[in-house]
């Protein structure tokens, strides 16, 4: 396992990457297949965070870029099913999975521009909360990149 990376509203090890084939709930439709990226992530902040909109937000790029149809699928994997929910202080396991279009070779590789969030509190209104990180670059707001991780992905197993 990685070592930890402190990203502000999270602590995070990158576990692994692998193929994995995903069936459909009924009998109608086919099985998709996702490129999954395992994380251990303690959220760090008071209240309760979402692995999609918060955690998944963290990872900036991918090399080879993925880019899915419809977003990157980040659940929380429970006893009673999935969930999105990254409690305060739990180390929890965060599956992030990016669909792979038919026919497409996954990587032999997969590296992950992680970036970072910081708690921000509004002096005279009560806009506070966590964002992403960001910089000028050509100006343009653009997310830091605090790091750059690079797995090996694993050959394809059935879920």
């Amino acid at each position: 396992m990685a070592a930890e990376i402190d990203q502000g509203q999270f602590k995070t090890q990158f576990v692994e990457s692998r193929v994995v084939v995903v069936k459909p709930d009924t009998s109608f439709g086919d099985p998709k297949r996702f490129l999954e990226l395992e994380a251990k992530v303690t959220n760090t902040g008071d209240e309760t965070a979402l692995a999609d909109s918060a955690f998944a937000a963290t990872l900036l790029k991918t090399t080879p870029e993925i880019k899915p149809k419809y977003g990157v699928i980040a659940i929380v994997p429970t006893q009673s099913g999935p969930s999105r929910q990254l409690q305060p202080g739990v180390p929890t396991k965060v599956l992030v999975r990016y669909e792979l279009e038919a026919g497409v070779k996954p990587p032999d590789q997969l590296t992950i521009d992680v970036g970072k969030r910081e708690y921000l509190k509004g002096d005279y209104s009560p806009a506070s909360g966590w964002v992403t990180v960001r910089e000028e670059k050509d100006d343009k707001q653009v997310p830091v990149v605090l790091g750059r991780i690079t797995l090996p992905v694993k050959p394809e197993v059935a879920s």
